[in-house]
């Protein structure tokens, strides 16, 4: 009987030992899961932006040396504490930061005395990332107020490489020589440049409130491009004002993934990877996030006027199955007017209102925000109408952004 209760409690002990490590493994993995929660609240992604491969030529391609840039971003949600991710997912080489600061913006290049941060990585100011990697840095001890700027410091010691980076961000970066990162006033910051370099992602600890994040997927429009420089009037933004304003007990962020010119079938260079490419890196990985918004579809149909509606619908169906995949809620946004803009056809117009309607009545969408009844003149519903429109007669001016968000049913995300 002794020597049963031996064995019986010696095999008990091994499955617990196992269990526990499992248990432990399993948890490691989950580190910078969708929604990782903490004592004191959880991690929800609060800015994103879409990165790509240095140009051929310019300052993405020279990299920088000795330099101190300078990022502004505008953060959708709080949170009590702040966290940030670097991207090297397109430098052939390792990419190293000597030092890192954080603090709350106060005008252009300048930050609000008082409020500058040292950023650490597992316990170190210095960080090197490795060619196609990126890096979170540590819980970053700074109150984040939504709809206020927070700037992030970056200095580059040696030579960097050329950078990943998102260009035409709507938003412009400061760039002074030498180590500037704690610098209070913009005086040393003699250049700027309408980009952000390296930085893909900024985390919030955020409270209950905060339900999770959307991201937009998208071209030009969801970039915001002709939108007012360094005023976050793109409809993204505009959408996480109205969603926070309207819904204090139910917040959420929205984390824009637009890139400039970019395509669903296609990856031109200078574009960006296409939508279904970047799905993984610019939409799945994101902290927190419940849903997705998709318009896209445009650009395919002005560059190759020879797509039919079809092949435009079955790559969005190929999105739809993946965010499926991954238990998320997916919205379509109907393709908006571009008669009178450059590459503009009849053919191609056939195009885009047969893919509207299927957008519109096929149900494989989890909600649909019908843009482009939104924007459309009642006249000549094939161009936009004039007061929405930035000139182009492609794009959105700001009241036009501002009636995008507003055309958006908030109850597709509750």
């Amino acid at each position: 009987m002794k020597r049963f209760l031996y064995v019986f409690t010696a095999l008990f002990l091994i499955t617990l030992t196992f269990i526990l490590f499992t248990n432990i493994f399993q948890a490691g993995d989950e580190n910078h899961s969708r929604k990782k929660q903490t004592d004191t609240g959880q991690w929800v992604g609060a800015w994103a932006a879409s990165m790509q491969a240095p140009s051929e030529e310019g300052v993405s391609q020279n990299g920088f040396k000795d330099q101190t840039i300078r990022l502004i971003i505008h953060p959708q949600i709080d949170g009590e504490k702040m966290r940030i991710r670097l991207s090297n997912t397109f430098g052939s080489t390792p990419l190293t930061f000597e030092s890192v600061h954080a603090a709350i913006s106060n005008k252009e290049a300048e930050i609000v005395p008082g409020t500058d941060t040292k950023v650490t990585f597992d316990g170190k100011q210095k960080v090197t990332i490795p060619p196609g990697e990126k890096v979170f840095s540590d819980a970053i001890p700074l109150k984040v107020k939504r709809g206020k700027n927070v700037a992030v410091s970056l200095y580059v010691d040696k030579e960097s490489g050329p950078a990943t980076w998102h260009p035409r961000s709507i938003q412009n970066t400061y760039i002074a020589n030498r180590n500037r990162v704690s610098d209070s006033d913009d005086s040393a910051f003699k250049t700027k440049e309408e980009a952000w370099f390296w930085m893909d992602g900024v985390d919030v600890l955020a409270d209950s409130s905060v339900q999770g994040s959307i991201v937009v997927l998208g071209s030009s429009i969801a970039n915001g491009n002709y939108s007012k420089v360094n005023a976050n009037h793109r409809w993204p933004d505009y959408l996480a004002n109205r969603m926070n304003n309207e819904n204090a007990d139910n917040q959420m962020s929205i984390l824009n993934a637009g890139i400039s010119a970019n395509q669903l079938i296609n990856s031109p260079p200078g574009k960006g990877e296409n939508a279904l490419s970047r799905l993984e890196r610019d939409v799945f990985s994101q902290t927190g996030v419940k849903g997705v918004i998709l318009h896209q579809g445009l650009n395919d149909i002005r560059h190759h006027p020879e797509y039919d509606s079809k092949k435009i619908i079955e790559r969005m169906q190929e999105i739809i199955h993946a965010a499926h995949d991954q238990g998320l809620e997916i919205y379509g946004g109907t393709l908006t007017p571009f008669k009178g803009s450059g590459m503009y056809t009849s053919t191609g117009e056939k195009t885009r209102q047969e893919v509207n309607h299927w957008i519109r009545t096929s149900g494989e969408f989890d909600g649909v925000i019908d843009f482009d009844k939104a924007l459309r003149d009642p006249e000549d519903p094939e161009r936009y109408l004039p007061k929405y429109d930035a000139g182009d007669h492609l794009h959105p001016n700001d009241a036009g952004y501002q009636k995008m968000a507003d055309s958006v049913n908030l109850s597709l995300f509750k």
